[in-house]
């Protein structure tokens, strides 16, 4: 074919009819987050590579990258949350506590060989409250969206950046460890997981700690048989967490369809705390993710905490029946 003819691999070319399911269903998600308080901005698709590109903290080789003008590197938006972040240490800077937002566009990602991935995203995020009031709310927003968009079951699952964090700092893993547990759960590759625990060099007690995670899901009281394994107030925390947010995730009675799961460590490394993950009948993958990042808006120099979530709307497009 003429190269006039041809486009990126991974980008996408969207015929008027799905055009249209696509904007309806965009519309019917931004009516419902506004209602719950959240103003839309628009953040651009391009930002500098030293302040977004850095502290998204993706994998520079996944950024897409150029030079602006005047030789300062760019990069098209891998995320919104970052974005958003700067958004609110330097436009919103004036603006009081609590902020709630919404962005909704295109991001994109540099995948090598396979070409750019470019994901339509509606993003909700919620500025300057510490209490797990904050993360109950934008999960029951989340989970109010996605069953006014579609009519199918759907399932959220709920874990904690510092569960593996902590255990793995008591039982003195070594650092190369760490990283191919973490890649080997965030790729579901639990034979691979149990490869690498079964060749650690650790006592047995620590090593069945560590395969017990893979069976720390479902309901709150299976994931509290952990909480005895150590006695320190950063590991009794996480535990607290779970326990103040199901109380929370229950006043807005969407806890038929919520559990947890202490495999799930985050696909983005700014998360602190509290992370989740909605599945939807007919997805192989979440058709949202979400999470607390108490550190990121520190890096723009107004420290804040705050939580949100991303919803792949093309996902949530073939869902839609």
């Amino acid at each position: 074919m003429p190269l006039s003819f041809e486009k990126p691999p991974g980008t996408k070319d969207i015929l008027p009819e799905k055009v249209k399911l696509i904007q309806n269903v965009i519309n019917s998600a931004k009516e419902l987050a506004q209602d719950w308080g959240y103003q839309e901005i628009v953040t651009p698709i391009i930002e500098y590579q030293e302040t977004v590109g850095l502290y998204s903290k993706i994998d520079e080789e996944k950024l897409i990258k150029f030079l602006d003008f005047s030789g300062k590197t760019v990069i098209l938006r891998p995320e919104f949350t970052t974005p958003i972040a700067r958004f609110v240490s330097s436009v919103y800077k004036d603006v009081d506590f609590p902020i709630r937002l919404m962005c909704q566009g295109h991001v994109y990602r540099n995948l090598g060989n396979k070409g750019i991935q470019e994901i339509n995203q509606l993003d909700v995020e919620l500025i300057g409250v510490k209490d797990l009031a904050a993360d109950a709310e934008v999960i029951a927003l989340a989970v109010k969206i996605i069953v006014k968009v579609i009519q199918t079951n759907f399932k959220v699952t709920i874990g904690h950046t510092q569960f593996l964090k902590i255990l793995l700092e008591e039982i003195k893993c070594p650092p190369k460890e760490q990283n191919h547990l973490y890649k080997s759960l965030l790729d579901n590759d639990y034979v691979n997981y149990k490869n690498v625990v079964n060749n650690l060099n650790i006592i047995d007690k620590y090593k069945s700690y560590l395969l017990q995670v893979l069976k720390l899901r479902g309901e709150l009281g299976n994931i509290l048989e952990a909480k005895d394994w150590f006695k320190t107030s950063q590991w009794q925390n996480v535990f607290q967490d779970f326990s103040n947010l199901w109380e929370k995730i229950c006043s807005y009675q969407i806890q038929k369809n919520v559990g947890f799961d202490l495999t799930l460590v985050g696909s983005q490394n700014y998360y602190t705390g509290l992370i989740f993950n909605i599945y939807c009948q007919g997805s192989p993958v979440p058709v949202c993710t979400g999470g607390r990042y108490d550190g990121l808006l520190s890096s723009f120099g107004r420290p804040a905490p705050a939580t949100g979530f991303a919803i792949n709307i093309e996902d949530l497009i073939t869902l839609v029946g």
